[in-house]
């Protein structure tokens, strides 16, 4: 259920209060170019509607005091997913970029367990269990405006938006996400790529928030890149753009022959790096790839010319890729997602190594990390949020999405 359309120009006023944060109504008469009645008159009638509320007076240096407004309940929230293989993070956003809320779900940690496609049912019982809990604080059915679930899968265009009345139409965790939403919500839900969601993240708050250009590497058990241009996302004609799984590995004509249409995501997998460290180093067997990371680097810290070869090899590697990048989309910057890019250090060797292929590559770690999928989506549904409520006026809202952080509040 939607609310009733407002009229343009409580759409611009609202745009202004959501994009500044909070706000009186002289900060509002300058930023609109409205009459000071109209501004009034809007103000008035959004607060009447439950849009806006009082929160406290500004006392300037000079002049007088006037009323602070900010959102109210009925501007209502947007939810972002990350529907991993044994994890579920959900972010919940209201529509000023001010109150965010994260919550992780997760498998328990078994060490040399199978690599998970989805979560199990307890996992998404308890999700369900969270959304019923957030969206019934009093009339969610108005207030949760736009959701977006990020997924591990290529999303062409057909299935880019669904509803909850679609659940019997997806399958697995997407259906079961579906179906959880549908006694709360009733609009549509985005489906998204989660490497692109994580690129919009560094995109818009993250390693690129100063360039209009951007390729997201993701080096995790799978392999993929997120691609911006101009700062749109590049998806591609069939929803494939980016998904470095898919290159032929490997190239050269002397070399084994190809056993596996995944073999160049097999090559760059963080995965690779950490079980190539664990079968020479037992103590390592549980260590994440992060442990390993930091343990490789520690040892070639002490002089191991056997871990200095393991690391040069996989960087080499990467830097390969992050070329490749390069040469197709030529983006201002490459960012390097995953634990492998929560190490400064590997990030400089990958951008030493690569910079003799390419004039023009530039290299940096993610600034976001973890949560920058979460984030993304979260991102992608403020959008989405903010266009069907303000229309064209929502270009004024768009620094509400500035004010979310790598570390929103759990």
């Amino acid at each position: 259920m939607r609310s009733v359309e407002l009229p343009p120009t409580q759409r611009h006023v609202l745009s202004h209060t959501l994009g500044q944060g909070s706000t009186t109504r002289p900060r509002l008469l300058a930023a609109t170019g409205l009459s000071k009645p109209s501004v009034n008159d809007a103000v008035s009638s959004l607060e009447a509607a439950g849009y806006v509320r009082r929160n406290g007076r500004h006392v300037p240096v000079t002049g007088k005091p006037a009323v602070l407004f900010e959102a109210a309940d009925e501007v209502g929230w947007a939810l972002g997913i990350d529907l991993g293989g044994s994890h579920v993070e959900l972010l919940a956003v209201d529509l000023a970029g001010v109150d965010a809320t994260h919550v992780s779900v997760a498998e328990p940690a078994r060490s040399g367990a199978a690599r998970r496609r989805e979560p199990s049912p307890a996992i998404l019982e308890q999700v369900a269990g969270q959304l019923a809990e957030w969206c019934g604080r009093a009339d969610g059915r108005q207030r949760l405006r736009a959701v977006t679930i990020a997924v591990p899968q290529i999303i062409d265009a057909g299935r880019r938006q669904v509803s909850p009345a679609d659940a019997d139409r997806e399958q697995g965790a997407v259906a079961a996400l579906l179906r959880a939403l549908a006694d709360h919500y009733d609009g549509p839900v985005r489906l998204e790529n989660n490497v692109n969601c994580s690129a919009v993240a560094e995109m818009r708050i993250g390693a690129g928030a100063e360039t209009p250009s951007l390729a997201y590497l993701q080096l995790g058990v799978g392999v993929g890149a997120g691609i911006i241009t101009e700062g749109r996302l590049v998806r591609g004609a069939h929803g494939a753009a980016g998904e470095l799984s898919r290159l032929p590995y490997p190239w050269a004509p002397d070399a084994p022959e190809q056993v596996s249409r995944y073999a160049m995501e097999d090559r760059l997998a963080a995965s690779r790096l950490a079980d190539a460290y664990r079968s020479r180093s037992p103590e390592a067997a549980g260590f994440s790839v992060g442990g390993v990371v930091r343990a490789i680097l520690a040892e070639v810290a002490a002089g191991s010319a056997e871990a200095g070869a393991l690391l040069d090899e996989y960087v080499q590697d990467v830097a390969r890729a992050c070329v490749a990048l390069a040469a197709v989309t030529d983006p201002d910057i490459v960012v390097i997602g995953g634990e492998i890019g929560d190490a400064p250090e590997v990030v400089r060797a990958v951008q030493a190594a690569a910079r003799p292929l390419h004039e023009f590559v530039t290299v940096t770690g993610s600034v976001i990390g973890a949560l920058a999928t979460v984030l993304g989506a979260a991102i992608l549904s403020l959008e989405e949020a903010h266009g069907e409520l303000l229309g064209e006026y929502a270009l004024h809202a768009a620094p509400a999405i500035d004010r979310l952080t790598p570390g929103p509040r759990t």
